[in-house]
């Protein structure tokens, strides 16, 4: 009788055990896709950074888009755009420029999309225009 018990008590501590386990595995799973999806939107947030600095740069949005509706402005590893060795070299930023069909030829929409190692894919949309009194970007829209 004592070695029933002993076996019974032995099994529930078992399946404790295990169902822990699982329930570990599952919130480490879960914190990785987390910290990626976070990674993904910060990599996408900086491709428009990067993209805002270099249309700053341009004499005029016109040159940008070369008579075209939308161009790539970005397309790289973010390691390599932001030239850090401190990001994943994994990780890969597009930025696309467009005209807005609605508004006028000042107004620009730029979607940035990131994806990083896990797989996780974040997408970034931004309504720019330029400023009238200067050569400065105001942003109309971020999303």
């Amino acid at each position: 009788m004592a070695l029933v018990t002993a076996l019974m008590a032995l099994l529930m501590m078992l399946a404790l055990g295990a169902g822990v386990a699982v329930t570990t595995m599952t919130e480490v799973t879960i914190a990785a896709n987390h910290r990626d999806g976070i990674q993904a939107l910060y990599a996408a947030e900086a491709g428009i950074e990067l993209a805002l600095n270099r249309l700053r740069a341009a004499d005029g949005w016109r040159t940008v888009l070369d008579g075209r509706d939308a161009v790539t402005l970005i397309d790289g590893g973010l390691a390599d755009l932001l030239q850090s060795e401190s990001v994943d070299a994994r990780s890969r930023v597009i930025v696309t420029v467009s005209r807005n069909t609605v508004e006028d030829d000042r107004v620009l929409v730029m979607q940035s999309s990131a994806i990083v190692p896990g797989g996780i894919r974040r997408t970034v949309q931004v309504t720019v225009t330029r400023a009238s009194s200067s050569n400065d970007i105001e942003i109309l829209a971020w999303r």
